[in-house]
């Protein structure tokens, strides 16, 4: 089901910004697509109806929010004056419930980081039914799970920026797959695409049949090289079972990944036990190993039976 992207929201707190005479803090409750906060016109009372757009809706032309052009008309994370600004709050909505989804009536999509024609390849088919897609759900719209931080049963990686890749092997032999389909490993021409280059880079053919990995693939030419890497490299996050139907623990991950070669994503250090969105917020202002903004965490249960992502306010892709 395709998550909404614009939501009736109503606001539920303001709180003023330091030096700002104009602008406000807003935190709005979107229903079943969670509580979030934004910057908003100090005419905005608490109580108000509004339309909420979430992070990488891209939005239709429209002179309701033409200032939104100059951003190329994608919703993004940032930090206002030093405060959140995790979604665009537009004054003004339908009388209707909180939490209806806006998304079709609207004309907005979700945003998708373009893949350059030299690295997608060549299309073998549909990503596979059987094997989850890696799309991570924002803390904001899953309270139930960041509740669940509270057993300590969790850890915190880095979130690279590139293009996610999932490998598996049969009896017909490997299958790459980048977000949304299997590939070919080369193209009319002959060349190969980043994903293909990956898994041929770590042999990834001994993954053992009944399994899946999921890795970022990072380096030159992908996402504007935000780690500034010499070379394509893979950064390893999850291992499904396609037996089972299930995520395999990180303690499996790890095993399986030093066998491979391949590198996991980086593990951040976190305190055991988290109080706040604000303490999440903060962790997720991590920098990666050239000193650049890192794009944010995924936290994820030992067990792999949940996982999040927090994106770093800071980050500009």
């Amino acid at each position: 089901m395709t998550k909404s992207m614009a939501v009736i929201g109503r606001v539920i707190e303001t709180a003023e910004i330091s030096g700002a005479d104009f602008i406000q803090q807003a935190r709005v409750d979107c229903g079943p697509s969670g509580t979030w906060r934004g910057v908003v016109g100090k005419d905005l009372e608490v109580g108000t109806l509004v339309t909420v757009f979430l992070q990488d809706a891209l939005l239709p032309p429209d002179p309701r929010w033409a200032f939104m052009e100059k951003h190329k008309w994608r919703v993004r994370m940032a930090r206002f004056k030093g405060v959140p600004s995790e979604c665009l709050i537009i004054p003004g909505a339908p009388d209707m419930p909180v939490g209806i989804d806006m998304t079709e009536a609207l004309g907005v999509v979700k945003y998708e980081k373009p893949i350059p024609a030299a690295l997608a390849g060549d299309m073998a088919g549909s990503f596979p039914s059987f094997i989850p897609k890696t799309d991570e759900a924002n803390f904001q719209t899953v309270p139930e799970l960041v509740e669940r931080l509270a057993d300590g049963n969790w850890y915190a990686a880095e979130k690279a920026d590139g293009t996610s890749c999932t490998v598996w092997n049969d009896d017909a032999g490997m299958h790459v797959c980048s977000r949304n389909w299997e590939l070919l490993e080369t193209n009319a021409a002959g060349a190969k695409n980043a994903y293909w280059q990956a898994a041929r880079k770590y042999d990834l053919t001994r993954i053992p049949q009944g399994f899946a990995l999921q890795f970022e693939v990072v380096g030159p030419g992908i996402q504007s090289n935000p780690m500034g890497l010499r070379e394509l490299e893979a950064r390893a996050f999850s291992l499904y079972d396609t037996t089972t139907h299930t995520f395999a623990s990180v303690e499996t991950l790890r095993s399986l990944a030093e066998a491979l070669g391949i590198p996991l994503a980086r593990q951040i250090e976190a305190p055991q036990r988290l109080h706040s969105d604000d303490e999440l917020r903060a962790l997720a202002e991590i920098r990666y190993a050239n000193g650049k903004h890192g794009e944010g965490v995924v936290i994820r249960a030992n067990d792999s039976s949940w996982s999040f992502k927090v994106i770093n306010l800071l980050y500009r892709d």
